[in-house]
């Protein structure tokens, strides 16, 4: 009988349900299951192969590729017999990325950073070498308005989102950053070798977090942590800045853990896959 629900199965018309009583169509899943996994398969694949790396019966796994070569989204060699995926998912990624509504869709990340815990919170992003805030959520005190502003622009070398950045820095783009801007000392804090520079980079690697200690502003301190994007490089930071008064480091250490699930959440919006 169609709409006949089994409660303790939680299936209706064939389409399960979650917990929140939402149905999800289990043909999608699988269409989305198999085309997932051909990305992982770096060479042509026989069906058989295909079929055997996902744990799915031949049958199924070919009605699916026949709809996929319909749509042009598989060829199938016909020297081999092996399919492979085409480059119209770079194009759907291609128009995704252009239309995806960056920096938008994180602006709830620092909007719960601030409600959680009562200080300013910003998403930035890098251009030219440099840091530009793009979004900011203020904390109660207004203390540090002055030192964040939408459009303002930081060094990499002294902020926290700025050395999440570095991490995707070459050698030779550090060498670059240097000539173009030098590594200026702010204040006695400021980190201002390249060798140094290179050990606080690794640190950051190490921890999944970035700290500015009072190295750009005299008695502000922050923690920062990244957004990947889908190639797995650094696309923006989310930061946290307060008086160092309210913001000692066993604090940071101690919230750590909250600021990475922030940071893994906002880079799976960003398509980032943790595998």
């Amino acid at each position: 009988m169609i709409g006949y629900m089994d409660h303790k199965k939680g299936v209706v018309a064939g389409k399960k349900w979650n917990s929140a009583g939402v149905k999800k169509n289990q043909s999608l899943r699988k269409a989305l299951h198999i085309l997932e996994g051909m990305t992982t398969i770096h060479t042509p694949a026989r069906l058989q192969d295909i079929a055997q790396s996902l744990g799915m019966p031949q049958s199924t796994v070919l009605r699916f590729l026949n709809t996929y070569s319909d749509f042009g989204y598989v060829q199938q060699d016909p020297a081999t017999a092996c399919y492979y995926l085409t480059l119209k998912l770079t194009e759907l990624g291609l128009r995704t990325k252009d239309h995806f509504p960056f920096p938008h869709s994180l602006l709830k990340y620092i909007k719960q950073i601030a409600r959680t815990f009562q200080e300013s919170s910003s998403l930035c992003v890098e251009q030219d070498m440099q840091m530009v805030y793009i979004a900011i959520e203020e904390g109660p005190d207004r203390t540090l308005q002055t030192l964040q502003r939408i459009g303002k622009i930081a060094p990499m070398h002294a902020t926290g989102v700025g050395k999440l950045h570095l991490m995707n820095y070459s050698e030779k783009q550090l060498a670059a950053l240097e000539q173009k801007y030098g590594l200026p000392q702010y204040t006695s804090h400021t980190i201002h070798t390249r060798d140094a520079l290179k050990t606080e980079i690794e640190r950051v690697k190490q921890n999944g977090y970035a700290v500015d200690d009072q190295e750009c502003e005299v008695g502000v301190r922050c923690i920062a942590v990244p957004v990947r994007d889908y190639t797995g490089k650094v696309a923006a930071g989310i930061s946290m800045s307060a008086p160092v008064t309210r913001l000692d480091m066993p604090k940071i250490a101690e919230i750590a853990g909250f600021f990475k699930d922030i940071s893994r959440k906002a880079s799976l919006e960003l398509g980032w896959d943790p595998r």
